[in-house]
């Protein structure tokens, strides 16, 4: 699907990190969410279309990114983007963030939305490694 749409899909993922208590499926349903939604707000744009997948340990937390090269998301929406049946696309139910925003905090993690480098949007998720979660 996406070298179909002209999307080059950039994967800089740090390698032997800390393990974290995540549901695999889960989280790949949140990646794979996010990587569709870029790649929609790319579909009408005339320039260079990426998507970064990124991973890397911040003190003692993961944090994966998901950047586009799109439009952005302007503060206002970025605020409501996490809503449940918020959206801006006329075919979409707006629930498919909300999920990916309460998987996230199911799992003691965070999720919030910034811009790019390239002036899309970031989505950055944040969950704490395994030795910095209470049980």
């Amino acid at each position: 699907m996406l070298r179909k749409s002209g999307v080059k899909l950039e994967k800089a993922l740090t390698l032997d990190l800390p393990k974290c208590r995540i549901d695999p499926q889960q989280f790949e349903e949140v990646i794979l969410n996010l990587i569709n939604n870029a790649a929609d707000a790319m579909k009408k744009i005339d320039r260079q279309k990426i998507i970064r997948v990124s991973s890397i340990l911040e003190d003692d937390r993961i944090a994966v990114r998901v950047s586009d090269s799109g439009s952005g998301i302007s503060p206002e929406v970025g605020k409501k983007v996490f809503d449940p049946f918020y959206t801006t696309k006329p075919d979409s139910t707006g629930i498919g963030l909300s999920i990916c925003h309460r998987i996230i905090a199911d799992h003691a993690g965070a999720l919030n939305v910034s811009s790019s480098e390239w002036g899309g949007s970031e989505f950055c998720i944040s969950i704490p490694i395994a030795e910095a979660q209470s049980d």
